[in-house]
């Protein structure tokens, strides 16, 4: 039976791999197509996969990002992503991220702009080891 999926198969592989694995694996792709690990780098971790984020790691995200751009990025999020960021975000910040949600229509190319912004932040405190995601809910230490 032949491999089908494409690169969001491809990463979700990737992503499950220990930290090493993927960063060798990555780097002999971006030996012979710097472009296709590019992708595949952008497709390892998506805006939906920050509420897996604890708090702590959400407040030093939220030194780097702007408010409005996370609230941009959330109109495409899920009500679960929704929530985790603004049950964990102090009370003005809620109000602020609700009054963005709830404003009028805005064009996807500007919400997708956001997302992008947003998801640069995460992937280079990801590759610093200064953001962890934990999907299976299991405590860090």
């Amino acid at each position: 039976m032949p491999f089908k999926g494409g690169i969001k198969e491809a990463a979700k592989m990737l992503a499950s791999l220990s930290t090493q694995e993927r960063t060798r694996i990555l780097a002999d792709i971006a030996k012979r197509d710097p472009q296709r690990a590019e992708v595949l780098k952008k497709e390892m971790v998506t805006l939906e996969d920050l509420k897996y984020i604890t708090v702590k790691m959400l407040v030093e995200l939220l030194r780097e990002v702007k408010i409005e751009d996370l609230a941009l990025a959330l109109r495409l999020g899920s009500e679960d992503l929704k929530t985790h960021i603004t049950s964990n975000v102090s009370s003005s910040m809620k109000e602020e991220i609700n009054s963005i949600l709830n404003t009028g229509p805005r064009p996807v190319s500007e919400v997708e702009e956001s997302i992008e912004k947003v998801m640069q932040v995460v992937r280079k405190k990801l590759d610093k080891g200064e953001l962890i995601l934990s999907q299976d809910g299991e405590e860090l230490v």
